[in-house]
């Protein structure tokens, strides 16, 4: 990874790949070293005037656990860590198949879960494909039966969301999500809501915030989402996030489990799947968009 070209900086190899658009730059840690300070590194990387720009850090590693193939850790854009990535698991996942790290069907670690990958498709000369994650169970946060005991509804009095339909629904699949369900996405202040609501003093850890407008044709089991992602700001999709407005779309009746959710982002399609155990499943494109490397460390305040 590293080839040292002065006393003060090396070469660092990446590759960039996005899924719908939420991009990481990953680190192949296979083959060469960790990075001593990847919070900094991603601090760092993600600056899209300074560096090479992204939502993210993910360092790509050999699985310490046998039933995997291989671990993965994100950074989000702040340098905090992340505990669950649909979008960039998807990638890891189409870059570890292939590169002939794995075949069609295995498990990487993130955090403390195992998740099951299955590629549904590959174009390896365009360097692109489709990949189904298990998300696994959302958390439960109330006491209740069936997908509902995995909402709470939050109150906010202090934040005007205008269009609001019913309550916010906070939802945890490992991270941390607030779904707001709005008549429509274009009369939103989003910035200045997705920055105020993730760091409210409801959530002493922040949070993740969904926006939901639901397709006007009830048999197409859709939604359209602006999502502000804990440590980044706006992206164009996030993975989990999906799953999140799956499980409080369900739970208030204004989705249905029985067919796949079809969560549209600005970068593209995602499709929840929920069994009747509440084991969710997350299916989208992954594909790599450029590498390239960058001097590492560099002196910008990180």
């Amino acid at each position: 990874m590293s080839e040292a070209v002065s006393e003060a900086v090396s070469e660092l190899s990446y590759v960039r790949m996005h899924g719908c658009g939420n991009d990481y730059v990953f680190l192949d840690c296979f083959h060469y070293a960790i990075p001593a300070d990847p919070p900094a590194l991603a601090r760092f990387i993600s600056d899209r005037h300074r560096s090479a720009g992204s939502d993210g850090l993910v360092l790509m590693l050999p699985s310490d656990v046998p039933a995997a193939v291989a671990r993965m850790r994100m950074f989000n854009a702040d340098g905090s860590e992340g505990s669950l990535c649909g979008n960039a698991l998807r990638c890891m996942a189409l870059w570890l198949q292939q590169t002939g790290k794995a075949a069609g069907s295995f498990q990487i670690v993130m955090a403390n879960r195992l998740i099951a990958v299955q590629i549904i498709g590959s174009e390896p000369a365009l360097r692109r494909g489709v990949v189904r994650i298990g998300v696994g169970r959302p958390e439960v946060l109330q006491d209740a039966v069936g997908v509902q005991a995995c909402v709470r509804p939050t109150e906010l009095p202090d934040v005007q969301v205008p269009g609001l339909i019913g309550q916010p629904l906070h939802v945890s699949l490992g991270n941390p999500h607030t779904v707001f369900f709005v008549k429509s996405l274009a009369d939103l202040p989003f910035e200045q809501l997705g920055r105020r609501i993730e760091r409210h003093s409801a959530f002493p850890n922040r949070t993740n915030v969904e926006f939901v407008q639901l397709s006007d044709v009830v048999s197409a089991n859709q939604a359209t989402v602006r999502v502000w992602e804990r440590g980044s700001g706006e992206t164009q999709a996030c993975g989990s996030g999906a799953c999140a407005v799956a499980v409080a779309g369900v739970a208030v009746g204004h989705l249905r489990h029985t067919d796949a959710v079809q969560v549209q982002m600005a970068g593209g399609l995602l499709q929840v799947l929920m069994g009747g155990d509440l084991q969710l499943e997350l299916e989208g494109p992954a594909e790599e968009c450029c590498r390239g490397t960058i001097l590492w460390p560099r002196d910008f305040g990180v």
